[in-house]
C-alpha cells in the first residue's frame, strides 16, 4: 500500500512538472514577422513618400490617387499580400484596422506580430485635423514632418515593446485553425462601416513613386 502511494505522488509530480509554462511560447515566425514589419517601417518613414489628396493635403486613405500606400497598406503589401491592399483600396480606402474583426485582413493582423493597439498607432499616424491646409511648400514640410516624427516615435515603441507585444500577438493567434489570408471575396466587413472614397485596384498595386514625384 505505502508502494503504490509513493508510485501516485511520483506520477503527480512528473505531471506537475511537465505542464506548459504560463508564459505563451512565442511562435519564431511571429518574431520573424514583426521584425519584418519594423525594418520595412523605418523604410517607408525614411523615404517620406505619404498619401495625399488633390490638393495636396495629407490623406488618411489606404491608398491616394497616385498610388501611394499609408504605413499599414505599405506594411501588407511588402508582405506579400498586394490583392489584401487592393481589396480594401476598392471596398474602403479609409477604412480602420481595429474595425476589421474577422476575415483574411484579420488573419493578416493576427500573424503580423503586431498587437492592435500598434496597428492603430501605425495607422494613425496619417490623422490631421479636418481644417488642416497644405496653402505652401512650407505647409507640405510641415505635415510631412509630423508625420515621420510620429512614425519614428511608433518604431521606437514596436522596437522596445516587442517582448511583451509579441506575447500579446502569439495569445491572440487562433486556437485550432490556420490563417487565412486568401482573397475569396470581400475582406472588409460590413460592420466595419464603409467611407465611400474608392482607389481602383489597379492604382492600389501600383508601385508607390520613388521620392520627389
Amino acid at each position: 500500500m505505502k508502494s503504490l502511494a509513493i508510485a501516485a505522488l511520483f506520477v503527480v509530480a512528473c505531471q506537475a512538472t511537465s505542464r506548459p509554462p504560463a508564459t505563451p511560447v512565442v511562435p519564431v515566425e511571429l518574431a520573424a514577422h514583426r521584425a519584418e514589419m519594423i525594418g520595412w517601417l523605418h523604410e517607408y518613414q525614411e523615404r517620406g513618400v505619404f498619401p495625399t489628396d488633390a490638393d495636396g493635403r495629407p490623406a488618411s486613405v489606404f491608398v491616394d490617387a497616385d498610388g501611394v500606400r499609408c504605413p499599414m497598406a505599405e506594411l501588407i503589401f511588402r508582405s506579400g499580400h498586394a490583392d489584401l491592399v487592393a481589396a480594401v483600396a476598392r471596398e474602403n480606402n479609409q477604412v480602420r484596422l481595429v474595425d476589421v474583426h474577422d476575415g483574411p485582413l484579420h488573419d493578416w493582423m493576427l500573424t503580423s506580430g503586431l498587437t492592435i493597439d500598434e496597428i492603430a498607432l501605425v495607422q494613425g499616424a496619417m490623422m490631421f485635423e479636418p481644417n488642416f491646409r497644405v496653402e505652401g511648400p512650407s505647409d507640405g514640410q510641415i505635415a510631412q514632418a509630423r508625420i515621420r516624427g510620429r512614425l519614428e516615435t511608433a518604431e521606437r515603441a514596436l522596437t522596445s515593446g516587442s517582448a511583451a507585444a509579441l506575447a500579446v500577438a502569439a495569445e491572440r493567434l487562433p486556437r485550432g485553425r490556420r490563417p487565412d489570408l486568401t482573397v475569396r471575396g470581400p475582406v472588409v466587413p460590413a460592420s466595419a462601416g464603409r467611407s465611400g472614397q474608392v482607389v481602383p485596384p489597379s492604382v492600389a498595386t501600383r508601385p508607390a513613386p520613388p521620392p520627389g514625384r
